[in-house]
């Protein structure tokens, strides 16, 4: 009776182990992530934003590298911009302009896109785009990066600046 009874516990144990065992798994929290809303309409000529735009750019210490103007749209691309050592801005810091995660960056560079469409009643419309990249080691090489939206409000700030205005839609 008594190989019985312990044979008995043993299953037992056994059987309320594999019951509580999804109690025990670990469930990651992901912080929520939500689009960033990259677009303003500001009420401006156009030629006048299109040429702030290049202006906010070298505003920030980037290179232009392309500018195209067609009909009612422009684009300005910069070169990228590595990321100081040391910095008091926001924008000079990885960890603040994009989610690294546990990513072991030791550095890290971004370009911005601006694209400006004239739209309804002389006004503007403003796209501004960030690709951010961490650089790991010379193995894994620089990886893209989420932005989390400070260079962008930074830029929109910058350019209102310039054209005189606050955005009049936020879309």
């Amino acid at each position: 009776m008594d190989r019985f009874s312990s044979r008995y516990r043993a299953c037992l144990t056994l059987a309320l182990m594999l019951l509580s065992l999804p109690a025990c798994t670990i469930h990651w929290r992901q912080p929520r992530i939500e689009p960033l809303n990259t677009n303003r309409i500001y009420d401006a000529e156009f030629s006048g934003a299109c040429a702030a735009a290049e202006s906010v750019i070298a505003e920030f210490g980037l290179s232009v590298k392309e500018s195209r103007q067609e009909d009612n749209a422009c684009l300005v691309e910069s070169g990228f911009r590595v990321f100081p050592d040391t910095g008091d801005k926001p924008t000079d810091h990885l960890d603040r302009v994009a989610i690294t995660g546990a990513g072991g960056f030791i550095g890290g560079r971004y370009t911005v896109t601006l694209t400006v469409r004239g739209v309804r009643n002389e006004s503007t419309r403003v796209k501004v785009v960030t690709r951010v990249e961490g650089y790991i080691n010379e193995e894994f090489g620089y990886q893209v990066l989420r932005s989390t939206g400070v260079i962008e409000r930074e830029m929109f700030a910058a350019l209102g600046r310039l054209l005189g205005t606050t955005p009049i839609e936020a879309n």
